[in-house]
């Protein structure tokens, strides 16, 4: 039987965390954040709200692939 291979983890390299582009996107999408969670905070229907809160795990994973995730020796 035909087994699919895992991809692997899409990450940024630590130059392009750094960017200006990286900075200006970030700041975009924390932005579109906050705009999102206060619109979740007035009242909606389930659907409309299932709607805002899968926005805001986007664009939390979106703003997470800004961090550095590498291993830190302690």
């Amino acid at each position: 039987m035909f087994e699919a291979k895992a991809k692997p983890k899409f990450t940024l390299e630590q130059s392009e965390r750094n960017s200006p582009l990286w900075a200006k996107l970030a700041a975009h999408f924390e932005e579109r954040l906050a705009t999102t969670r206060n619109r979740n905070d007035s009242d909606h229907d389930e659907a409309a709200t299932a709607k805002l809160r899968g926005r805001i795990a986007e664009l939390r994973y979106t703003l997470s692939l800004g961090a550095d995730k590498t291993p830190t020796e302690e």
